[in-house]
């Protein structure tokens, strides 16, 4: 079934326990701050009626019922490519904002890989769970987010080890006939406002000590001891006001959230792995795998309104045809395009390693495309500002442009070009002013994960061996005749016969070309 708009925001209204800048929230859909998210997470529920957009989001189940595809695994590359589209559309539409179902769609497509290694190799039947419960989500069209990152108290100190209290990482307190009992904390979880239900897993590897946090399920958020905690909002403006001075950020607060389980009862059909620690890193790897899709997504909206905007207001300064300005908007234009066609080559080329029967996005090329966003993003807030220059940060905002008295100076001396309206010159400032802020840098650094945090995946994922075996074979050194990709490779002195030449030091010491 795919729910209508009406039908999605009626859902909301489901007395959960959200709190927002120290009040607790009667109505998500009605709140000043929230209701922005809300709105933007709606898209989610536009799209798939939409004709232009039908055929990317919405399949059928086995009994040919219409459902969301995003609820569904991929299989193959295909899959992943579709889902990618789905998820770029989805982020122009939304001014780069969240995509309700993404980080949720991803931690299912984590489960549904884990569950079925894990019932291969140890008997378990979490993959039943797991598919029972995606019927349950398809059935229902409901809105989705994946709780993963734990609070986690001492980094330096497993879960088990943790001293003030055993609550830093989510875990079983209690195993009943009927479910499970857990207590902790995930924090950073995007669209939790805007979702109707939690899919939380563990954020690292557990060891055998700390097999109580090895823990993964689904709760609807408006469960017995769910209790949502709000970030603060990005702005304090609402309606045309925040449009108009902060038009990217307005539509993104405050979508993360502390989310605490206090004694939070769950069902065994909705438990996905409990205790099996040796798995816990198959399924947080996994999870990172398909989420960094998304964020490679996320990204390609952000950086193609950043270089957009910046070609935007060098021609609203006259000087589109600056060379050092075009140097700056080529890089910017290079950055754009590499993660783009990284995101899109780990679609191209999946890998099977957590199950036979699924697949995930190449890690080497998409935790590629993740840090080259992530380590390169400051130098492209660093070029926009140049490109704009000081105005960015010292332009005036809607309550001066809408003031009679004001205005007629903002018109006269914040123009430029001859032909470019006034207005259009300060909605750009605004928008690099916006773009440009703390909060976008460090959501863009550490959503979807940290630098650190691609860099262990890009070391892991190396295929050292071959990079070896190729040094060796250079150097003529042995032990590069058994690599797959290098042992192959014809020999010259082989395959090319020569005539006899004399290489002997001497004969090599007295030639003299002539």
């Amino acid at each position: 079934m795919l729910r209508t708009v009406e039908q999605y925001l009626e859902s909301l209204n489901d007395g959960r326990e959200i709190w927002c800048l120290g009040e607790k929230v009667k109505d998500v859909r009605t709140h000043p701050t929230i209701s922005s998210i809300i709105r933007t997470a709606a898209m989610d529920y536009v799209l798939p009626h939409h004709p232009d957009y039908k055929h990317l989001f919405v399949t059928r189940d086995q009994e040919g019922e219409d459902i969301n595809f995003l609820l569904t695994s991929p299989k193959t590359h295909e899959d992943l490519l579709r889902r990618r589209e789905c998820y770029i559309s989805g982020i122009r539409h939304n001014a780069g904002g969240v995509l309700v179902h993404c980080m949720g769609a991803d931690a299912l497509a984590a489960f549904t890989v884990t569950a079925n290694v894990m019932d291969k190799e140890i008997g378990t039947h979490y993959g039943e769970n797991v598919e029972a419960y995606r019927r349950y989500l398809q059935k229902n069209d409901l809105a989705i987010t994946g709780a993963v990152t734990d609070v986690k108290g001492d980094r330096s100190l497993h879960a088990s080890g943790q001293k003030q209290h055993k609550d830093y990482y989510l875990r079983v307190v209690d195993k009943q006939k009927d479910g499970i009992v857990v207590r902790g904390a995930k924090v950073h979880i995007s669209a939790t406002p805007c979702a109707n239900e939690a899919l939380c897993l563990p954020c690292r590897t557990h060891g055998e000590a700390d097999e109580d946090y090895a823990l993964a399920f689904a709760t609807p958020l408006n469960a017995k001891g769910v209790k949502l905690l709000t970030v603060e909002p990005v702005t304090r403006t609402y309606g045309e006001e925040a449009e108009f001075d902060f038009p990217r950020s307005s539509q993104l607060q405050p979508t993360e959230c502390l989310i605490v389980f206090d004694d939070v009862f769950v069902p065994w059909e909705r438990v996905f792995m409990c205790g099996e620690w040796q798995y816990s890193q198959s399924l947080a790897y996994a999870f990172a795998s398909f989420h960094r899709l998304f964020g490679t997504c996320k990204m390609i909206g952000k950086l193609e309104v950043m270089t957009g905007a910046a070609a935007l207001i060098a021609e609203y300064n006259g000087l589109e045809k600056n060379v050092v300005i075009r140097n700056k908007l080529a890089w910017m234009a290079m950055i754009t395009d590499s993660v783009t066609v990284m995101g899109k080559a780990a679609c191209l080329d999946p890998e099977k390693e957590f199950g036979a029967d699924y697949i995930i996005p190449n890690r080497m090329a998409i935790n590629s495309s993740k840090y080259t966003y992530a380590s390169n993003f400051h130098q492209m807030c660093q070029y926009l500002q140049d490109i704009a220059g000081g105005l960015s940060t010292t332009m005036l905002n809607y309550r001066d442009w809408k003031n009679p008295e004001i205005r007629p100076y903002m018109e006269k001396y914040l123009s430029a070009k001859d032909g470019i309206p006034t207005e259009d010159r300060v909605r750009a400032m605004r928008l690099i002013k916006d773009m440009t802020s703390n909060y976008y840098q460090i959501d863009t650094i550490h959503g979807e994960g940290s630098m650190a945090a691609q860099q262990m995946f890009l070391y892991g994922s190396a295929d050292w061996k071959k990079l070896k075996s190729g040094a060796k074979r250079a150097a003529h050194i042995d032990g590069w005749q058994d690599d797959p990709t290098y042992g192959k490779l014809l020999n010259e002195k082989d395959h090319v016969k020569m005539p006899e030449v004399d290489c002997s030091y001497e004969a090599v010491s007295g030639y003299v070309p002539k």
